[in-house]
This record gives C-alpha cells, sequence and structure tokens, in this order.
C-alpha cells in the first residue's frame, strides 16, 4: 500500500501542461524571476518566507541552489500533522511516516528557533518521538516558545499519559510552553523550570498534587493558563507565585483554590463553581479591592477581574491580549467583567477601550472600580457640564451592550469619570441599569457626586428605559 508523498519534494507542487514552446518560454520567465528574487540577501529572502508555511517554506529549496539552505534559518517552524492524511491510507502508517518527515525538518534546520509549534496524533505520545521532538527543540534548537497539541482525528479519545524524563523542559532559553490533550502521572519533567515565564495548559488531566507540584516547580511563572480535568475531586489547587501577573482557571471537580500572588493583575475564572466564595481565597493586594465585589454578584458566572496597568516604560500586562481574544482559546462568552482603571493616565484608558472593543456582545454585567487619585477639587469647581474632554469621544465609538453597569469610587469632581459615564448613557451602551457607588466622603464631594448623577439623569439616553441609581 503506497503512503503518502513526502510534503516538501516536488511532486506535491502544481503543474500545468503546456506547449513545448508556451511551456519553455514560462520556465525561462520563472527562472529569471526565482534569479531575480534570489540575488536579494538572506534577511530578505526570510521576511518573502516568513509568509509561507513550514511546508511552502521547505519546498523553495528546489526552486534554484541559492534558496536551499535559506529556510534552515527561518525563526520558527509550525506542523499540523492533519493537514497531511490522506482519508484512503491507515492512519497508524500515514502517522509514523508524517512524524519522520517532522523529525528531518526539525534536524535539517540550522541555529536555534523563536517558537515551534506541533499538532500531532496519538502515537507520538506514545513510541518516544514526542520526546525526541521536545529533547532536539529544547536542548538543541534553543526553542523559545514551545507549543505542542495532541490531535483529535475522527472521533473523541481520552488524554494521553505523557511520559517525559526529570528536567526535560528545564532550560535557560525556553520561556514560554503551551501543552494540550494530554494527561500527567507526575510533575518530574518540569523539574527545576526557572526559566518558564509563560505556561498554558489546555485540556489537561491531573491529580491536583501533582499539578501543585508543576506549578511551585515553575517559580518564575507571570502567566498561567489552567484548563484542567481531574480524577478525583479531593485536593487544594495551590497557586503561589509572587512573580505571576495574570491566572485563568478552568477547572469543574476540585475542592478548594487558593491564589497568593503580590502582583496579581488579571484573574480569569470559568467552571469553577465557588460556593458562597468559601472554597477559593484570594491573597492579591492588587485585586483584592474589588473582586470580592463582583464573587458576590455573580459568581457562578464566567468571570475577568482585571486591575489594568502597565510598566514604567509603558507596556501593557503580559495578559492584556490574552483577555482580548479569549474567547479564542475556550470558545465561551465570560458574562462578567470588572476592570480598575485609572481615568487621568492616558495608557490605562486606552487599554480599557481596548478591552471594551474586544468584547463587543452582550456582557451581563460590567464593573469599572475608579483608581483614587485625590482630586480635590473645591465646592463649585466641577466641570462636568459637557463631555467634550479629552476621553469624552474615546468611548463615544465602542460598540458593545452590557445589561448592567456598577461604578465604583466615582468622584463627582472628576471629568474624565463623568464623560465615560455619559458616553455609555448616551449611547444606549445599558440595557438595564447603572448604578454608581461610593464609600463614607467630604460632603462637599457627596454634593458633587449627588450633582453628576442628576446631570447624568438629564442626558438623552440612548435606551429610554435606563435606570439610573446612586448608592
Amino acid at each position: 500500500m503506497s503512503l503518502p508523498q513526502n510534503p516538501f519534494t516536488s511532486s506535491t507542487i502544481p503543474s500545468m501542461k503546456k506547449s513545448p514552446s508556451l511551456e519553455k518560454e514560462g520556465n525561462q520567465m520563472q527562472i529569471e524571476n526565482v534569479d531575480r528574487i534570489g540575488k536579494l540577501p538572506d534577511d530578505m529572502l526570510l521576511k518573502i518566507l516568513k509568509s509561507l508555511s513550514t511546508e511552502k517554506a521547505v519546498q523553495t529549496s528546489l526552486l534554484s541552489k541559492r534558496w536551499e539552505g535559506v529556510w534552515k534559518q527561518m525563526p520558527y517552524l509550525f506542523f499540523d500533522m492533519k493537514n497531511a492524511l490522506k482519508v484512503e491510507l491507515p492512519l497508524a502508517e500515514q502517522s509514523h511516516f508524517i512524524a519522520q518527515l517532522i523529525t528531518k525538518v526539525i534536524n535539517n534546520h540550522s541555529g536555534n528557533l523563536e517558537q515551534c509549534k506541533i499538532l500531532h496524533m496519538t502515537p507520538q505520545t506514545q513510541d518516544g518521538t514526542l520526546e525526541t521532538w521536545i529533547r532536539s527543540l529544547i536542548h538543541v534548537k534553543h526553542t523559545k516558545y514551545l507549543e505542542l497539541k495532541r490531535l483529535r482525528v475522527n472521533r473523541p479519545g481520552r488524554a494521553r499519559v505523557l511520559h517525559l524524563p526529570p528536567n526535560i523542559f528545564s532550560h535557560p532559553m525556553l520561556t514560554s510552553l503551551l501543552l494540550s490533550r494530554y494527561q500527567f502521572e507526575s510533575a518530574h519533567a518540569f523539574n527545576n523550570c526557572n526559566n518558564i515565564i509563560i505556561l498554558k495548559l489546555f485540556k489537561i488531566k491531573v491529580e491536583v498534587d501533582v499539578l501543585n507540584t508543576v506549578i511551585e516547580s515553575c517559580p518564575s511563572l507571570k502567566m498561567l493558563v489552567l484548563e484542567i480535568f481531574q480524577n478525583s475531586r479531593t485536593g487544594c489547587l495551590k497557586i503561589h507565585n509572587n512573580h505571576l501577573k495574570f491566572v485563568h482557571l478552568t477547572c469543574t471537580e476540585i475542592d478548594n483554590v487558593e491564589v497568593s500572588a503580590a502582583l496579581l493583575d488579571i484573574l480569569s475564572i470559568h467552571n469553577v463553581k465557588l460556593i458562597r466564595g468559601i472554597n477559593i481565597v484570594l491573597d492579591a493586594p492588587r485585586l483584592l479591592q474589588f473582586s470580592q465585589r463582583l464573587w458576590k454578584v455573580h459568581q457562578s458566572l464566567p468571570h475577568i477581574v482585571y486591575n489594568i496597568s502597565c510598566d514604567t516604560q509603558g507596556n501593557e500586562n503580559i495578559g492584556h491580549d490574552f483577555v482580548m481574544n479569549i474567547e479564542n482559546y475556550f470558545m465561551v462568552v465570560f458574562a462578567t467583567l470588572a476592570v480598575n482603571v485609572d481615568m487621568m493616565n492616558p495608557k490605562e484608558v486606552y487599554m480599557l477601550k481596548q478591552v471594551l472593543d474586544a468584547w463587543a456582545r452582550d456582557l451581563q454585567i460590567l464593573q469599572i472600580f475608579f483608581k483614587d487619585n485625590d482630586i480635590d477639587k473645591k465646592e463649585g469647581e466641577s466641570s462636568i457640564d459637557g463631555i467634550q474632554n479629552k476621553w469624552g469621544n474615546c468611548f463615544l465609538d465602542v460598540d458593545f451592550r452590557v445589561r448592567s453597569v456598577y461604578l465604583y469610587n466615582f468622584n463627582g469632581l472628576d471629568e474624565d469619570q463623568f464623560a465615560l459615564a455619559a458616553s455609555f448613557v448616551i449611547q444606549g451602551k445599558m440595557m438595564e441599569s447603572l448604578t454608581i457607588e461610593t464609600s463614607s466622603l467630604p460632603a462637599y464631594k457627596t454634593l458633587a457626586i449627588v450633582t453628576a448623577v442628576a446631570k447624568l439623569m438629564k442626558l438623552p439616553k440612548g435606551n429610554k428605559n435606563l435606570n439610573i441609581k446612586f448608592i
């Protein structure tokens, strides 16, 4: 029985029959075009190859001698075994053959890799091929970003045990690791993983004590994404790390969760049953003040708590892009969102707009906590008569809908906060209610807030049934 063709040979390059003269003329033109491009320096040729799949990039080595080694300098490799399958051939034979080709490409590549992504079949988990790839990519190619996903073909299959030797993920160049559809029976593959900054585990079957050891073995983590399934419900998931800035947790069967992270800015929860909030303990100073309110309102809904922030150089939080694209990972609508934002910080305001733009759909609850900048205008100095300030128009074109909005720490003297609330009212962003809550304030500030709320109520409402409340 014949095997699938080698995807890296000329037999996969399509051709058309032509008359001898036309074919000769076409070939000559093609050679001239290739030669002209081939005169470009390697860095320019690599830019061309970056727009191609790994398979097509390798095939360019057939064009001429000039192209033979160019693909070997590519900074990334991406393999999807499913794309090379032939329906009429046995899956096991194809899987073995395609795996051999992938191994050959990895071995023939020159230099180090920025990123490698492999979507493979089940046999590679069991026959040692996956371990060979991992060892070569991490310890020989010094790959920085590694993604390994086990494919499901034709029918759903159970997670396969990932048998790997100790310390295999420990290498100073590996900083980001994504694993999907495996089962962990031990954590020794993660021994001494001080190098990993980003760890994403999707659809992983693992006991909680093993998972705790994996997390503990990666003390430098800044981003942790867990989509976990367990054999038993017993145990407490412990996420203790003072470098973490982003945590996502999906885990339907677990007793308790402890999160202790001094620098945590983003906490994303989906399918974690919080019974009156007693089986999750959060020790995260940057989130604690406003995350508790969200859990009390709708703890059963998928939700995200986000302390919007950037570093001294203005760089966004490591999890910012993940928040904006989270539905692409989990295929679920996150119905509640709580954000903590400084309306006097242009970068934070822009990041808030990005999040609301990305969540352009029906939210259930949006909670906005305004960071206290101690604005202390005297009574009568409020400048909220109009909303045409530096941020007023910024949010007018944000296309999203939300059932209810809650504003906390609202300061009636802050025109930026007022402009944000006013834009929501005028554009009809809220379907049911806008609730403004404040804590104990001096009399003149309370009066300013009452005045601001009164002006919000007088604005033309995009939704005539909107209920504006002040607590």
